[in-house]
């Protein structure tokens, strides 16, 4: 058997490649999406239409037929592809050729005279992710939608995450007589209808560099308890966030180690609880101020405010009024493999941290920071000591 995979581009016969062309008229069989069924069917009388996993199943069950199978993929098959998928599903006996097409970014890219060279490419098409994170921390976004996600949603997150300032390049149909291409604000378009297909480009030019390092200057500090730049800076660092990774900020206070936090998981979100009102609204101020908008507050304790979050994969812990043994309960029951920081000022929060970890048979690692910072004294710089702080690093088990 032969199995070849080919990339339609947008959808237009007159977009097809050559080779492309030649193996679907070739084929003894066509398999694919039934927005590709009709006009491929002037190619090649049999058509069929199946799903991504009944594709597979097909191919597999024919294994030992002497046929060549042709499946058509929307765009290119190197772009969250079907045929990424086929390559691991279906026999590794079967001879299985890939043949790219004009990728829906390159044509529309085109279109709106815009290199793509620099671009970020996510897909939201059947999946269930924020395109706030990454408009957050990219000059230009490229996007598939569709699904549970669609154009209009991806607007509506954009204006309540305050990135009104965005550009936005919708295409819809590409290809096809009823293509259409607009382009506007958040605002503008906010009331606009769109196919459930789409494509889009977000242009963000106030997108913030992920890879600063935030000063104490660079928030508001009002009267909630901050933590200090350098003990911030280590604490972070311990939790290794991953770009991916769901992180909580438990007792978020000014929002220091939430913004820092955010910036590193720059493809996810940060679910913050605070209980007190006056924190929250400065938590706000400082997502304005540092940008850092891939953030979540809410006004509530732990653990019961943690219910309507996604589980946790990093978790800070700057205050727990008293709730820790819980708060670390209920997330381990959501994600045993989840890792938690816990800052310590006084020996009594040292030690029932210390204890609480060890209960729970998590390992640990315990760091005391001794921070100085030199002071302006006339001539002379003195070194004025912060007190200690303890930094508690716990998990069932650290991955080597």
């Amino acid at each position: 058997m032969k199995v070849i995979v080919v990339g339609a581009g947008p959808g237009a016969l007159a977009d097809f490649t050559g080779r492309a062309t030649d193996a679907l008229k070739e084929a003894d069989i066509v398999l694919t999406s039934d927005r590709l069924a009709q006009p491929l069917k002037q190619l090649n009388g049999n058509v069929r239409i199946l799903g991504v996993m009944d594709t597979a199943a097909f191919i597999n069950d024919k294994a030992d037929e002497d046929m060549k199978i042709c499946v058509c993929a929307s765009g290119d098959t190197g772009f969250y592809s079907i045929a990424s998928t086929l390559a691991k599903k279906i026999d590794p006996a079967i001879d299985l050729e890939f043949i790219s097409g004009i990728g829906s970014l390159a044509y529309f890219a085109a279109k709106v005279k815009m290199g793509y060279e620099d671009m970020k490419l996510v897909s939201l098409h059947g999946k269930d992710k924020s395109i706030v994170p990454y408009v957050c921390y990219n000059e230009r976004v490229f996007t598939l939608t569709g699904g549970s996600i669609k154009a209009h949603d991806i607007i509506k997150s954009l204006r309540e995450a305050g990135l009104s300032n965005v550009t936005l390049y919708i295409g819809e149909k590409l290809s096809m007589e009823e293509e259409r291409i607009v382009k506007g604000s958040p605002a503008e378009l906010a009331d606009v209808v769109f196919d459930d297909l789409t494509v889009m480009i977000i242009e963000n030019k106030d997108y913030v560099n992920r890879y600063v390092t935030l000063k104490d200057g660079d928030f508001v500090r009002g009267k909630s308890p901050m933590t200090k730049e350098a003990v911030r800076n280590l604490s972070v660092s311990a939790l290794e966030i991953e770009p991916v990774d769901i992180v909580y900020d438990i007792g978020a206070g000014t929002g220091s180690v939430t913004c820092a936090m955010a910036l590193k998981a720059c493809e996810s979100m940060v679910y913050a609880l605070e209980k007190e009102d006056y924190a929250v609204n400065l938590v706000k101020e400082n997502m304005e101020k540092t940008g850092a908008r891939n953030i979540i507050i809410r006004q509530a304790a732990a653990p019961d405010g943690m219910a309507a979050f996604p589980a946790a994969d990093k978790v800070f812990i700057g205050g727990s009024t008293g709730n820790l043994k819980g708060i670390i309960e209920t997330i381990l029951a959501r994600n045993d493999k989840a890792v938690f920081v816990i800052t310590a000022v006084t020996l009594e929060t040292i030690s029932q941290s210390v204890d609480v970890l060890k209960t729970l048979g998590m390992e640990m690692d315990i760091t005391c920071a001794n921070i100085s910072q030199a002071q302006k004294l006339g001539r002379y710089n003195l070194m004025k000591a912060e007190n200690p702080v303890y930094i508690i690093k716990g998990a069932k088990t650290f991955e080597k």
